[in-house]
C-alpha cells in the first residue's frame, strides 16, 4: 500500500464579488509514530511518503546513529501509521535515546490528542471580503526583512475592520503565529473579533494553536494540509487561504464572509 499523496478539498473560491464552488487538491499530512526497540519515541507530521528514507535519514541526522548498519530492523505499517525500529545494541545509542525526546523539524511533533470539544466554537464574527483582501495586501507588503533576506515567515493580528495591531516576522510559521498570540495575551487583547493573518502553510500543528487559542479567524497566503482543514472544519475557524491577487478560497466559515 501506498499513502496517497493528496486528496481533493471541496472549497469556496472568492473573486470579483462573488462566491464559486471548487475543488483543489491538498498535501496529505499523517502523524506517524515511530517506535524503537519497542518503544513510542516521536510521532511526528509528515507526507507518509518514502517513510523507511525518512526513518533512516532522522535516526541519523538526530544524532542516534551514526552508520545506517546500525539499523538491524525496520518494519513499516501504514495501515497503522508505525515504524518499528530495531536499533543496535549500544550503549551510546542507549544513552542518546534517553536523551533526545524532541525534534526541531519544520513540521515538528505531532499531536494524536486532539483539544477538547469545549473548544468547538458555537459562532463567527462577520467580517467583510474585501476588509479580508485589504488586510492580506498590507499585510504581505510589509515586512522589510523579508524583502531584504526572503528568509522569514511574517504573522499579524488585525482587527475585523482591517487595522493592524501587531506584526511579528520569524525564522518559522509555527514562532511567527506564538508570537502574536503570547502579544495578545500580555496585552490583554481579546482574539473573538481578531484575525491573524500568516505567511506559513496551515499544517495541523497551526491549527492546533489557532484553536489552543480560541481564535476565531485565520487567514493564509498558503495552503493547508489535509489534516488542518479537517481540524479547522470540526473547531469551527474561520480560515481563509491562497488570500492574495484579488481572491481567496474559504475552508470553513464562508457564511461568515459578507461579500
Amino acid at each position: 500500500m501506498t499513502l496517497p499523496a493528496n486528496e481533493k478539498v471541496l472549497l469556496h473560491e472568492y473573486r470579483e464579488g462573488g462566491f464559486a464552488e471548487v475543488s483543489l487538491p491538498f498535501s496529505t499530512e499523517y502523524a506517524v509514530t515511530l517506535n524503537i526497540n519497542g518503544r513510542p519515541f516521536v510521532t511526528m507530521a509528515c507526507s507518509g511518503s518514502y517513510l523507511r528514507e525518512h526513518m533512516a535519514g532522522y535516526l541519523i541526522t538526530e544524532g542516534i546513529i551514526s552508520d545506517p548498519d546500525q539499523i538491524e530492523k525496520m518494519d513499516i505499517d501504514e495501515a497503522r501509521l508505525k515504524v518499528n525500529v530495531l536499533l543496535a545494541r549500544d550503549r551510546m545509542i542507549e544513552e542518546k535515546l534517553e536523551r533526545i525526546k524532541t525534534i526541531t523539524a519544520a513540521g515538528g511533533r505531532a499531536k494524536r490528542n486532539r483539544p477538547s470539544g469545549r473548544l468547538i466554537r458555537k459562532k463567527l464574527p462577520q467580517v467583510r471580503a474585501n476588509t479580508i483582501l485589504q488586510s492580506m495586501s498590507e499585510f504581505l507588503s510589509y515586512s522589510r526583512e523579508h524583502e531584504a533576506t526572503h528568509g522569514v515567515h511574517s504573522a499579524a493580528l488585525y482587527s475585523l475592520e482591517g487595522e493592524r495591531l501587531v506584526f511579528f516576522d520569524e525564522i518559522g510559521r509555527h514562532n511567527a503565529i506564538d508570537k502574536v498570540i503570547g502579544h495578545a495575551a500580555i496585552q490583554g487583547i481579546r482574539l473573538e473579533d481578531k484575525m491573524i493573518c500568516s505567511t506559513g502553510r496551515i499544517s495541523s500543528e497551526i491549527a492546533f494553536k489557532i484553536i489552543n487559542a480560541r481564535a476565531p479567524v485565520l487567514i493564509s497566503r498558503a495552503s493547508p494540509t489535509t489534516l488542518s482543514v479537517e481540524l479547522l472544519r470540526r473547531f469551527n475557524i474561520l480560515s481563509v487561504i491562497r488570500a492574495a491577487n484579488g481572491r481567496f478560497f474559504v475552508v470553513n466559515g464562508k457564511e461568515s464572509i459578507r461579500v
